[in-house]
């Protein structure tokens, strides 16, 4: 009977040993998540105020024009570019590496050139290296954009956000 009594206190607390592990975990793991939400917010305000933030494609312009220099993109940061007058500006058509789902749910990937991105019906227009090839693609069916030239992956939602701030803030409607 003794023997009986000590296999169950030994259960009970092995049982508690690995209930104490797992609220660690999960606290830890909460601890993660939560610093990490706060992290993608802050990096949201940023944006919003009108951060260009170096991973989206972005080209170089003067301080006071409304419209991109035609430069190549560029991805150097805008405290080394001051020095000539121009700062980092937001590429609104950037030639990017895409992958999406197509029409039947299908992975595809080409490198588009983006013509237009479309606010209102989160849509990019663009085409890629074939004549006539003109792609609308959703925004939602984008699984991975990488800029074409330094194959640099880059957030999509970010580099969204960054044009809708840089065309408020030049006046043009969403």
């Amino acid at each position: 009977m003794n023997v009986f009594l000590d296999d169950r206190w030994q259960l009970i607390a092995w049982m508690g040993v690995a209930l104490i592990a797992i609220a660690f975990v999960y606290y830890g793991w909460h601890v993660k998540a939560v610093r990490s939400e706060a992290a993608r917010r802050i990096e949201a305000a940023r944006v919003r105020s009108g951060h260009v933030p170096l991973e989206i494609p972005t080209t170089r312009g003067g301080l006071r024009s409304g419209t991109s220099s035609g430069g190549d993109p560029d991805t150097l940061p805008e405290w080394f570019i001051q020095g000539s007058g121009e700062h980092a500006m937001v590429d609104e058509t950037p030639r990017m590496q895409i992958r999406y789902l197509d029409v039947d749910g299908k992975k595809v990937q080409n490198v588009l050139q983006v013509e237009q991105l479309d606010l209102q019906k989160k849509l990019i227009v663009g085409h890629t290296d074939t004549p006539g090839d003109v792609r609308k693609i959703f925004l939602h069916q984008v699984l991975a954009a990488r800029s074409a030239e330094t194959g640099q992956r880059f957030n999509l939602d970010t580099w969204v956000e960054a044009v809708r701030v840089a065309r408020r803030r030049r006046g043009l409607a969403h």
